[in-house]
């Protein structure tokens, strides 16, 4: 990848500012006796650990819903054609579904929010999600466990279209700390008139708070890679760094976020300096850069007051 100014130079912060408490060698392996621990200082409330479905009780027959869900292997779908939104813009039934009734469907897109409810009718559960504008998209539970849950639905072209989803059967014992749920990700939404400076700012501390959280989901589910598809696209990632493309090349991913292109760059001015302008430091004896990051993320939150 070629590194224009920019990168170039936030790679310099970065390596100026994260790297000056290491000495650039491979993070020291702790014995079992002295593991490392992962500090947090985002999220909320003592109930900060993940918990597995299979050992809850559940209230009732709806607790394996509660959960990430993501589009599974297509074996026993009968169509992997997409759906469409109010807008027109396609998505796979990826959803993050709350026991507080809210939802985030198309967690890797265009997302919208809402609440949910099933209703039953005799054998038929219906899962009916209802958007913020009253939009409701319902859909057929044929299947549902602790991992796997099969849907059904007929799309505007009349053809009846099945869709596979699975989850880990975890948690968050805290719902508010998990990445994906709404109070989260409002700053995916863009606003329907312009921000002034102050809530531009507080957009873009909302993308690092869930980026924040979102490493620290990753950490806790022991994922062995970071999946970033389809998520609003502003950082480069980097082993020990966390750089920035050039205004010039920024995703659309991101610009959609805000009011319109000006108001994003001022977003992207702020997550810039906050970036060049402040040092951070490189947790002693992680074990791997998804730590590291983690705990510079938390640290860059807490700079944007």
């Amino acid at each position: 990848m070629s590194t224009t100014p920019i990168v170039r130079l936030l790679l310099l912060a970065g390596m100026l500012t994260f790297i000056h408490c290491g000495d650039g060698k491979s993070p020291t392996k702790h014995a079992a006796r002295d593991p490392y621990i992962l500090k947090e200082t985002i999220a909320q409330g003592a109930d900060t650990l993940m918990t597995r479905l299979a050992g809850i009780k559940q209230v009732n027959e709806w607790g394996p819903l509660c959960q990430h869900w993501e589009v599974a292997k297509t074996e026993g779908a009968t169509s992997r054609e997409l759906l469409r939104d109010p807008d027109g813009n396609e998505f796979t039934p990826g959803i993050d579904l709350f026991a507080d009734s809210t939802y985030l469907l198309n967690p890797r897109g265009p997302m919208t929010t809402g609440t949910w409810r099933v209703v039953k009718a005799g054998n038929t559960r219906t899962l009916i999600l209802t958007d913020r504008t009253g939009w409701q998209l319902p859909w057929q539970i044929n299947e549902l466990s602790s991992q796997a849950l099969r849907l059904q639905i007929t799309n505007e072209s009349g053809k009846t279209v099945y869709f596979n989803l699975a989850a880990d059967g975890q948690v968050h014992q805290n719902k508010r700390n998990d990445p994906f749920h709404p109070i989260n990700n409002w700053w995916r939404i863009p606003p329907t008139a312009p921000e002034s400076d102050s809530a531009i700012k507080a957009r873009a501390k909302g993308i690092v708070k869930f980026y924040a959280l979102f490493y620290r989901d990753n950490i806790l589910r022991k994922k062995d890679k970071i999946n970033f598809a389809g998520l609003p696209d502003i950082f480069d990632w980097y082993s020990r760094g966390i750089g920035m493309p050039d205004w010039e090349d920024i995703r659309d991913s991101y610009v959609d976020c805000f009011y319109n292109k000006e108001q994003a760059e001022k977003g992207y001015q702020v997550l810039r300096r906050l970036i060049i302008d402040h040092e951070f430091k490189w947790p002693k004896g992680a074990p791997d850069w998804r730590m590291e990051t983690h705990s510079v993320l938390e640290q860059m939150y807490h700079k944007m007051k």
